[in-house]
């Protein structure tokens, strides 16, 4: 068995490593994995998702700001970003009102427009700016859930199991994504079916059933000092030999034993896959074709995010390389540092500083994998997967409107998540003066009003706590049922919340907890 392998016996040996665990897995499915096995297009279409954790909550407030809220700049005089200083309140550029070209070199600092008239982008995401003019990017703001806890661990888990804070729905073990998998039945017939990038298994993918997490693609092998590879009798060969065979010895179907088995076999199966030297390659470009996708290191760093941003950027690399060159339906990562409490900005300059860098970071990682996706070149099938893709931020919850005095935020309730994807309705949701039928003909950002000014004080607190318009779980089933392809009925196993809509009204909207919630969005 060679340690390199080329592209086309990396499709070969795939394919067999899938049927193989497949064939050795349906003889022993449970009812439910049959039926799901039959319900659903989940991986069968072709579909994928990649999806990003924001740690320690996000500041959804200085991603996309409510720049016209009358309160916005009262509440933050020191980290908010301010108006244009000719005078407008957005950076407009050059090409006609509204539109959305860039910076201004002159005033770095400013917000740029979002085309709606009433809500501006954080300056440091101005690489967003292209896939959200391509209306391939949708921003969704006031994004929340009921009953919120700001504890870190405890809104991590819910939003990464799909529940809630109510006790109704905080009974659910295992995650959001793991369900998915589970429910389609892709992890029976495909030895990669739902991967996590990070130094721990998120809880997003854990369930009973093995799923695969790597902290490195380069450092997932075999252990141990090997002979020149090229020989057929290398000690790598003989440990995989080994590993075959034990793989084959009858073990006894008690104490989980079966699901032990499991996890040898796809460790297995899928040992081999990322020795393929596709994997290492970084030859991955902009349309300039000198920018580097994936600054991984300061060669390939010629956008200038600095050292801060290349082990994200080689964890993005590898779920991309991942989902466009396995059978690997969902992939995804996490990014940290959001927990803004000191020093959130620079002193007199609020564009920059330690969020704005954060910022900087996740706008190029959705400018990358727009490119990556849509180039034929960058993934062995040859042809565009961008409208296959959709890419998903996550993050426990948003901060307090007002800041603080350490020139930072709080924890508090509703925040942004960004939805990319050549599929995706893009535009800005959320945070919009228009009135909604579904928020009984009331502008989006107008509910919440409370004891002040603005809509950044919800009704129930004087301290500036947003509250939510929108359940995340509107957002995540829309992508589950019509971009991946589970069906209504997997839906609303994979999020209970969806089987009780007279009362959670996640898919039509209505009043949750006195509460106008807006339902989905008709984002994919």
């Amino acid at each position: 068995m060679p340690n390199i392998i080329t592209r086309r016996s990396f499709l070969s040996n795939a394919g067999r490593a899938a049927i193989g665990l497949g064939l050795a897995s349906l003889t022993t499915l449970p009812p439910f994995l049959r039926r799901a096995l039959a319900e659903g297009a989940v991986g069968v279409n072709g579909k994928k998702l990649l999806f990003i954790f924001l740690r320690g909550g996000n500041d959804g407030v200085n991603n996309i700001l409510p720049i016209l809220d009358p309160s916005y700049l009262g509440t933050r005089p020191g980290i908010g970003i301010p108006k244009h200083p000719n005078g407008d309140s957005f950076y407009l550029g050059t090409g006609g009102p509204g539109s959305v070209l860039g910076v201004d070199p002159l005033a770095p600092g400013a917000a740029l427009s979002l085309n709606n008239g009433f809500a501006g982008l954080n300056p440091a995401m101005a690489d967003l700016v292209p896939l959200y003019n391509a209306g391939d990017l949708a921003l969704v703001h006031r994004a929340g859930y009921r009953s919120l806890s700001r504890s870190h661990f405890d809104s991590e888990q819910y939003w990464e199991k799909g529940t809630d804070g109510t006790s109704a729905n905080r009974a659910v073990t295992d995650g959001i994504w793991y369900r998915t998998i589970i429910e389609s039945g892709w992890n029976q017939t495909h030895a990669l079916s739902g991967v996590s990038i990070q130094s721990n298994m998120p809880a997003s993918m854990r369930g009973e059933q093995p799923m695969t997490n790597l902290s490195s693609i380069s450092r997932y092998n075999t252990l141990g000092v090997y002979s020149a590879s090229g020989s057929t009798n290398t000690d790598r060969v003989k440990m995989l030999n080994a590993l075959d065979a034990a793989n084959t010895q009858p073990y006894p179907k008690k104490d989980n034993r079966p699901l032990v088995h499991t996890l040898g076999t796809q460790f297995r199966d899928t040992l081999e896959l990322f020795q393929d030297p596709l994997f290492a390659s970084n030859a991955f470009f902009d349309a300039n074709g000198t920018t580097s996708l994936f600054p991984i290191n300061a060669a390939s760093d010629q956008r200038g995010l600095g050292s801060g941003a290349y082990g994200l950027m080689q964890n993005i690399k590898s779920c991309a390389q991942i989902l466009a060159n396995t059978d690997a339906v969902i992939c995804g990562t996490q990014l940290d540092g959001f927990d803004t409490h000191t020093g959130q900005v620079t002193a007199g300059s609020p564009h920059l500083g330690g969020h704005a860098n954060l910022l900087r970071r996740l706008a190029w990682t959705y400018h990358a994998l727009w490119r990556f996706f849509s180039n034929p070149a960058y993934n062995i099938q040859g042809r565009s997967l961008w409208d296959d893709t959709i890419i998903v931020t996550m993050s426990e919850f948003g901060r307090t409107s007002e800041e603080n005095a350490s020139m930072g935020t709080d924890h508090a309730e509703a925040s942004v998540m960004y939805i990319g994807g050549g599929g995706v309705n893009g535009g800005l949701y959320g945070c919009d003066l228009i009135p909604n039928a579904k928020l009984g003909g009331a502008p989006n950002w107008a509910i919440g009003n409370g004891l002040k000014t603005g809509a950044l004080y919800s009704a129930d607190t004087n301290v500036g706590y947003l509250r939510r318009t929108i359940d995340y779980r509107s957002v995540l089933g829309e992508i589950i049922r019509d971009h991946l392809g589970a069906t209504q009925n997997q839906l609303n196993r994979i999020i209970p919340a969806y089987a009780k809509e007279s009362t959670e009204h996640l898919l039509n909207g209505g009043l949750v907890q006195t509460t106008p919630i807006i339902g989905e969005l008709g984002i994919v």
